[in-house]
């Protein structure tokens, strides 16, 4: 008997110390180390100078930039992707066409950072070249270099890159709502567009939801995307390529100050969980309404 009430825990503890060594160490260690400086304890003095810091918040509002562009374009790219993957024009070719949608997110950073290099580049980049040879523009478009354009291009890199995988998600969601719903709403005198607005979309929340949440936390922890555009060292013309993870990653392992770090990881950590919080309260409340 004594064997049996054993066995169980011993078959599970492999999970326990892989989280113990990998996840609750780190985490106390972190918390540790965020109150010390030079391993004397400091206290709060670490939050206090890194909540009045200029920079980080430079970096937390190039992130909210860049949140607002993955919510407000990304994500509605992706939207339109998937009514389109489920319309009945693709037929066939669905399945060929969300492996050719998917094929960005499984693409190696790296590899996406040098071609989008030569992409945005100033001078005989793709990009200004296709917008010079349509009159869009009459000169180059300093891309990685202009403050003003900075969060557009990695935008553009980011709707390349995500776009794919998002419009997935949605159309997993589209595909679970009964064909039925829209015949009987077409049956009443309803549009395309009205079957989606109030028969799709309003089905499609907790998917939008889990899209909302997994978009807001990637834009504040973004690396690999400035790494390669600009490197970790740079951080562009005025703080315009600063973000909070570039900052803490040049904090930590340029200028070797680890508690600082720690500090700015923890100080983020309830930043995100603050703005989900109010994003599901806000999605909460609308349904209730």
């Amino acid at each position: 008997m004594a064997q049996r009430k054993v066995l169980p825990y011993l078959f599970i503890s492999p999970f326990f110390i892989l989280y113990g060594i990998f996840g609750l160490y780190p985490l106390i260690s972190g918390m540790v180390m965020s109150l010390q400086k030079k391993e004397a304890f400091v206290g709060f003095s670490n939050y206090q100078k890194v909540l009045t810091d200029g920079r980080f918040w430079k970096a937390i509002g190039n992130a909210a930039l860049y949140t607002c562009g993955s919510v407000f374009i990304i994500l509605p790219v992706a939207l339109g992707a998937a009514l389109m993957l489920n319309s009945a024009f693709m037929g066939k070719k669905k399945g060929f066409m969300s492996t050719v949608f998917f094929i960005p997110n499984v693409t190696s950073v790296i590899v996406a950072g040098i071609v989008f290099q030569y992409i945005l580049k100033a001078n005989g980049g793709i990009l200004n070249e296709i917008l010079l040879s349509l009159g869009i523009i009459q000169k180059n478009i300093r891309f990685l270099n202009d403050p003003n354009w900075a969060v557009v291009s990695i935008v553009i890199m980011g709707t390349w890159r995500y776009f794919g995988v998002n419009s997935l998600y949605f159309l997993s969601g589209l595909q679970s709502i009964s064909p039925d719903l829209g015949e009987a709403a077409r049956i009443d005198g309803a549009n395309a567009w009205q079957e989606f607005w109030r028969i799709k979309f309003p089905l499609l929340k907790p998917i939008m939801i889990y899209v909302v949440f997994t978009a807001i936390t990637g834009s504040f922890s973004i690396f690999g995307e400035v790494y390669t555009l600009v490197g970790a060292g740079s951080t562009g013309a005025r703080d315009s390529m600063l973000y909070p993870v570039i900052y803490l990653y040049n904090t930590m392992f340029r200028d070797n100050k680890m508690n600082e770090a720690a500090t700015m990881g923890y100080v983020l950590a309830v930043l995100l969980l603050v703005i989900t919080s109010i994003q599901r309260f806000i999605m909460r409340d609308k349904d209730e309404n």
